[in-house]
């Protein structure tokens, strides 16, 4: 049976059968040698349960803070665009040329390179903020506090360009430290779901040795294979047409595409449940 083959939600369909007392619970308990296995059973089984939901738990905070991104970062750009453009009209407009010179050193302070910091990514736009904020003196701030725009004066645009690049630095630290946790080492990630993986698959690899050891009645043993065989049934079925698909395409250019799930040591010794 290729326990490696199973998709989690085949996992707890299998183990919940053999866990309900109305179901397939009270044949393992009859059983000496299976029934010792039945606090791993449900170990397992909670393992499975709970890597989902902390990955998925996981998944949306990540999307969540994505999507508030790609908001704050539309404010940033047109925030920064804006003051820059101002600026860049008002030197055009001043008919003193003292007037224009301070108009584009204030440009300057704020733009030491331009625009490009907008297209770069939301912690280099942060650490420009930054940079930006240090960089402007008390007299650019009270020009730019003379120079009025919609709905106030470009000060106040340039605050919250300040304010936007802040909470993108915020908001990309929250991300990595999410996708941290998502690293193979650690405990609340894809990590901790492959090791839920091979537990559950030493956990029945164990509950079938010890049911062949039993020499179990037939129906007994029909009862407790049948929620497996019809799982593993599933996922060999799904994975030889995934075979056919792929050998068809085969003579298609290649496409791009990301790495696929963790491999489970289908391999792995078979020892027993600690």
């Amino acid at each position: 049976m290729a326990l490696k083959d199973l998709s989690p939600r085949q996992m707890v369909q299998i183990t919940a059968a053999w866990l309900d007392p109305e179901r397939e619970r009270p044949r393992l308990v009859s059983l000496k040698r299976c029934a010792p296995l039945l606090d791993d059973i449900e170990a397992a089984h909670d393992g499975i349960l709970k890597s989902h939901r902390r990955q998925k738990k996981a998944n949306d905070e990540l999307s969540e803070i994505q999507q508030k991104q790609v908001a704050i970062d539309q404010i940033h750009d047109r925030k920064a665009r804006g003051a820059h453009a101002v600026l860049t009209a008002f030197a055009d407009l001043a008919d003193d040329p003292e007037d224009a010179a301070i108009y584009l050193e204030i440009r300057d302070q704020l733009f030491a390179d331009g625009l490009k910091f907008i297209s770069a990514s939301y912690s280099d736009e942060a650490g420009e903020v930054k940079l930006a904020r240090d960089r402007l003196t008390p007299e650019s701030k009270a020009a730019l506090k003379a120079l009025p725009t919609p709905g106030g004066n470009l000060l106040k645009a340039v605050q919250a360009w300040f304010a936007a690049g802040d909470e993108l630095g915020k908001l990309d630290a929250q991300r990595v430290h999410l996708e941290a946790q998502d690293r193979p080492d650690a405990g609340d990630s894809r990590g901790g779901q492959l090791r839920a993986r091979n537990r559950w698959i030493k956990v029945v690899r164990s509950v079938l040795q010890m049911l062949e050891l039993e020499a179990a009645d037939a129906e007994t043993t029909r009862r407790l294979l049948a929620p497996l065989q019809r799982e593993t049934a599933k996922a060999e079925r799904r994975r030889s047409t995934g075979k056919e698909e792929a050998e068809a395409e085969e003579s298609a250019p290649p496409a791009a595409g990301g790495a696929g799930d963790p491999a489970i040591d289908e391999e792995a010794p078979e020892v027993g449940v600690d």
